[in-house]
C-alpha cells in the first residue's frame, strides 16, 4: 500500500478509489489465483487500473444506477459581544455517492459557481471545462468521494442562529449569560446546537440555569459548562443559559471570555450554492439522483 502511494518519497496517490483498484484486499481467492497463474494480484490489478480513470475499474456493474449529492456549508465566524460580526466566512464540501454502470462521464452545473474561489477537485474532474464556462465535468470513482471542495465570498453575512454572551464580575465570583435565537434558515429548524463555555480554572461552586435543552458541569482541571439545544425552529422565542460560580482568589475580566457553539440547518444553503442540471453523458440507461443541503457551524466563537 505504501509503495504505491509513495513515489521518490514523495505521496502521488492517496485517492481510496484510486488505491482499492491498485491493492485489493488480501484473500482466499487472490491466494488461489497466485498459487495457479504464478502473477500477483497487485501486478493485475495494477493492469486493469492503468487507462484514462485509474480511479475507476471498466467492469463495474449496478442493478439500480444511482447518484447523490451532499452540498455542506460551514460558517466560521467570530461575533463580539455586542453582537457584531468581526469575522465571518463560508467553506464548503460537495460530497458524492455513485452507483453507476459502465464508464459514464457526468456534467454538474452548479447555481452561483461564479461565486466559488479556492476550488480543490477531486482529480476525476476535468479541470478545462471548469474554467471554460464553470461546469464540473467528471468520470466518478464508484462509491463515497468528495468531489470539490471550496471558498464563498460572501457579501451578506446571513446566522442561521444569533447567539450572544455576557460575563459580569461579581464580589466572589462571575455571572455568564448566554442567550441563543433563530436567525436566518428560510424556515427551516436548527438542529444539534451545542454551546460549550470554558470557565476560569479557579471555578468552584458552580450553578447553572436554564429552562430549555440540558446541560453538563465539567469541574475537573478545565472546568466547563456545555448546553445542549434538540432544535429551534424560525418562530421559536430566544433561551437563556445563566451560569454563575466562585472563584478561589480575585475575580478578573476576562476569566470567561468565549462561548463555543456547533450547530446544523439540513435542508438550508448558507452560499445558496445549488445544483441546476446533472446530465449523464457515454451511457444510456436511466440516472436516479438525489441532491441534500446543509450548513453547519465550523469554528463558531461568541466573545464575551
Amino acid at each position: 500500500l505504501l509503495s504505491e502511494m509513495v513515489d521518490s518519497g514523495q505521496v502521488v496517490t492517496t485517492d481510496m478509489s484510486v488505491l482499492r483498484g491498485l491493492v485489493p484486499v488480501p484473500s482466499l481467492m487472490g491466494r488461489v489465483i497466485e498459487n495457479v497463474s504464478g502473477f500477483s494480484t497487485n501486478t493485475l490489478a495494477s493492469s486493469t487500473a492503468s487507462h484514462d480513470a485509474p480511479w475507476r475499474a471498466r467492469s463495474i456493474r449496478h442493478t439500480t444506477n444511482e447518484f447523490f449529492v451532499d452540498i455542506v456549508d460551514r460558517i466560521d465566524a467570530i461575533v463580539d459581544s455586542s453582537g457584531t460580526c468581526v469575522m465571518y466566512d463560508v467553506m464548503g464540501d460537495i460530497s458524492c455517492k455513485s452507483r453507476l454502470s459502465g464508464m459514464p462521464h457526468l456534467v454538474m452545473t452548479l447555481g452561483r459557481a461564479r461565486e466559488l474561489d479556492d476550488v480543490v477537485f477531486h482529480p476525476c474532474v476535468v479541470r478545462r471545462a471548469w474554467d471554460t464556462d464553470r461546469t464540473i465535468g467528471f468520470v466518478p470513482p464508484d462509491g463515497p468521494f468528495k468531489l470539490a471542495s471550496y471558498h464563498v465570498a460572501q457579501s451578506l453575512r446571513s446566522m442561521p442562529l444569533r447567539v450572544l454572551g455576557e460575563a459580569r464580575c461579581t464580589e466572589n465570583g462571575m455571572t455568564v449569560h448566554v442567550t441563543v435565537e433563530p436567525g436566518e434558515t428560510g424556515s427551516r429548524r436548527v438542529e444539534n446546537i451545542r454551546v460549550r463555555v470554558p470557565l476560569d480554572s479557579r471555578a468552584y461552586n458552580i450553578g447553572v440555569q436554564c429552562k430549555s435543552g440540558t446541560h453538563i458541569v465539567t469541574t475537573s482541571r478545565h472546568p466547563q459548562v456545555e448546553w445542549t439545544l434538540d432544535s429551534i425552529h424560525a418562530t421559536d422565542s430566544l433561551v437563556r443559559l445563566v451560569i454563575q460560580y466562585s472563584l478561589r482568589s480575585a475575580p478578573q475580566t476576562d476569566s470567561t471570555d468565549a462561548a463555543f457553539v456547533t450547530f446544523e440547518v439540513p435542508g438550508y444553503s448558507v452560499s445558496s450554492i445549488k445544483v441546476d442540471a446533472l446530465r449523464l453523458l457515454r451511457e444510456s440507461y436511466k440516472l436516479f439522483k438525489g441532491v441534500r443541503y446543509s450548513t453547519m457551524a465550523g469554528s463558531f466563537q461568541v466573545r464575551f
